[in-house]
């Protein structure tokens, strides 16, 4: 019987959350997009375990996907005043078998619409160099709220998904600087 667990990823977790990594953004890297999660150093990875919500989903004690939660005020600069979502990777080998989908529900509605009561929260991603993220997000009813131009030639699209419509105020979104 397969076992799965979402947690909070810790710094033992170092070593096998930058093999994740690695694993998971290899088609970021090969299609020359240039995200802090693609080529992440161990020191990074322990900054993103140490100053955000980096959750973890194991099957059977291995991890197979993450996400990371920024919330605005763990930043200067915050990319809006609602909780920022990045460093969303699933291993290849567990590919097509809905950990990835299993995760970010878990993170969308059990944790911030349910339990933190969170009206919306947003995320960049490739809009032009990817092929599939911007329509797969799309598809879990995130819309574009700003887009850029990025400077490896991207067209960088910031998307937004409301959780709780009644609560959601579209003025605490920011155009993020660049």
């Amino acid at each position: 019987m397969t076992t799965e667990r979402i947690r909070i990823a810790t710094e033992d977790d170092i070593e096998a959350f930058h093999t994740l990594l690695y694993k998971s953004f290899q088609s970021i890297r090969d299609l020359g997009i240039d995200w802090p999660s693609a080529n992440a150093s161990r020191e990074l990875v322990l900054e993103n375990i140490t100053n955000y919500s980096a959750y973890v989903l194991e099957v059977d004690g291995k991890l197979v996907s993450t996400i990371t939660i920024r919330f605005p005020w763990e930043s200067e600069t915050p990319v809006s005043k609602y909780p920022f979502v990045w460093w969303f990777g699933t291993d290849p080998e567990y590919a097509s078998k809905g950990y990835g989908n299993q995760l970010l529900t878990y993170i969308e509605e059990t944790l911030l619409r349910d339990t933190l009561k969170v009206p919306a929260l947003t995320l960049g991603t490739s809009a032009r160099k990817h092929p599939w993220l911007l329509e797969m997000y799309q598809r879990k009813g995130y819309e574009i709220y700003f887009e850029h131009e990025s400077p490896d030639g991207d067209l960088g699209a910031m998307l937004r998904k409301v959780l709780i419509p009644e609560k959601f105020n579209a003025a605490l979104l920011s155009i993020p600087k660049f």
